[in-house]
């Protein structure tokens, strides 16, 4: 596997190489050595290099704004897209199977993937250096956040909507389907489903049929 034009998108140069192929090795493709302990790691380091980069640049802004701030930036959406603009599906290691899949159903793939060349980043360098890694990659997105903007999404406003009322947040069950994945809740006996390409469109979509009908039941 030639590694060297993804290395120039992500501009970083592995200098052990073996890092860079473990965190494209997905779990599908091999069941032991594959990326998801650097999947792991990746996700914890992006988190608080992120974190860090919000509570210095916006010193006024509440834990909670904070937060959703956050969530916006390493949102699946975001992973998917970053992935997407390196062509980062070319270099993954899947199985006959998993490659068949629709593109909506790798983006799961996708976003673990960024999460484990992260990580692999990290093991291959230092702290300092990953932080300069993930703040240049996600360079776009950071340049563009503004502490006035709503980063809320239907997940998160139902579940401030419960927790206002004293009630517990939902369990989403969310499934796979031929096309994409089914989402359901269940509150006050109410049952709420949704369909949504991916697993994360799912649960908003029925966030927000859940949304709705508390918001009819008030008006």
């Amino acid at each position: 596997m030639n590694l060297h034009k993804l290395q120039k998108r992500i501009n970083y140069e592995f200098k052990n190489i073996d890092l860079l192929t473990l965190a494209l090795s997905h779990k599908s493709s091999n069941n032991t050595d594959n990326n998801e302990r650097l999947e792991f790691l990746g996700d914890s380091i992006l988190n608080s290099v992120i974190s860090q980069y919000l509570f210095l640049k916006f010193p006024l802004v509440k834990e909670g704004q904070l937060t959703r701030m956050r969530s916006y930036l390493v949102k699946g959406e975001t992973l998917t897209k970053k992935a997407n603009q390196i062509n980062l599906i070319d270099h993954i290691c899947l199985s006959k199977g998993t490659s068949n899949l629709s593109s909506e159903r790798k983006s799961s793939i996708l976003e673990g993937t960024i999460e484990s060349i992260i990580g692999a980043v990290f093991l291959d360098s230092s702290w300092e250096q990953v932080n300069i890694f993930v703040l240049n990659f996600f360079n776009d997105e950071l340049s563009q956040i503004k502490s006035d903007q709503e980063f809320r999404d239907s997940k998160t406003e139902l579940q401030e909507l419960l927790q206002s009322k004293k009630l517990n947040p939902p369990n989403y069950v969310t499934e796979d389907s031929t096309k994409g994945f089914n989402s359901q809740i269940k509150i006050n006996k109410e049952n709420f489903s949704s369909f949504g390409r991916s697993k994360r469109q799912a649960e908003i979509a029925v966030a927000k049929q859940a949304l709705k009908y508390f918001k009819d039941q008030n008006g």
